[in-house]
């Protein structure tokens, strides 16, 4: 499992721990305080892995971006990641490719929502 496939898997398990635990506020079998809790951990784990995953652009920007080491620009492989992604015929999955992949921002957006759904959860 890739680290970006990784990444997806927890933000959707937060997402699904953060809706099971509101629901169970209004009144279902299920206890709130601990899928909060739970929502929270994943929603930390999924800032940190979301912050891993982004920082590889820094690392690839200061590997390749050697003109001595690479004169004629990065490897064919790397080039063709780079396209697809900044890819102009399909704009909905570039924005959300970049969102969740290259903005650094949106981990430390993952990292404030896990404390303030801990909030919740400790109060609930």
């Amino acid at each position: 499992m890739t680290l970006r496939t990784f990444f997806v898997v927890v933000l959707a398990a937060s997402v699904i721990s953060t809706v099971a635990g509101l629901m169970s506020l209004i009144g279902g079998p299920l206890s709130a305080p601990r899928l909060m809790n739970s929502a929270a951990a994943l929603l930390g784990l999924a800032s940190v892995l979301q912050l891993r995953v982004s920082g590889w652009f820094d690392f690839a920007i200061e590997e390749f971006g050697d003109e001595e080491k690479y004169p004629f620009g990065p490897p064919s492989h790397v080039t063709r990641d780079i396209i697809e992604i900044d890819n102009p015929d399909q704009p909905i999955r570039r924005a959300v490719r970049n969102f969740l992949f290259v903005n650094s921002e949106t981990g430390f957006k993952l990292g404030v929502a896990s404390l303030i759904v801990a909030l919740i959860a400790a109060w609930v």
